[in-house]
C-alpha cells in the first residue's frame, strides 16, 4: 500500500486530488492542514489528518 501526504488538505486542488486517491487507489492518505474543521467528516479508515503550519519551522 502507498502512503500520500497532501500538504494544505482544505485547499480546492488538495480536495480533488484527494477525492481522487480515495475513488480510484487504494492508497493511504495523511491530510495536513492548520484547521481539520474545514475538511468536514471523512468517513474513511485509510485518512489521518494532522494539524499544524508548514511554515512554521522551530516545531
Amino acid at each position: 500500500m502507498t502512503n500520500v501526504l497532501i500538504l494544505g488538505a482544505s485547499g480546492s486542488l488538495a480536495r480533488v486530488a484527494f477525492d481522487m486517491f480515495l475513488k480510484e487507489t487504494d492508497t493511504q492518505l495523511t491530510l495536513y492542514l492548520r484547521n481539520s474543521r474545514r475538511l468536514g467528516n471523512l468517513d474513511s479508515n485509510r485518512v489521518r489528518v494532522v494539524e499544524g503550519d508548514v511554515m512554521d519551522f522551530e516545531n
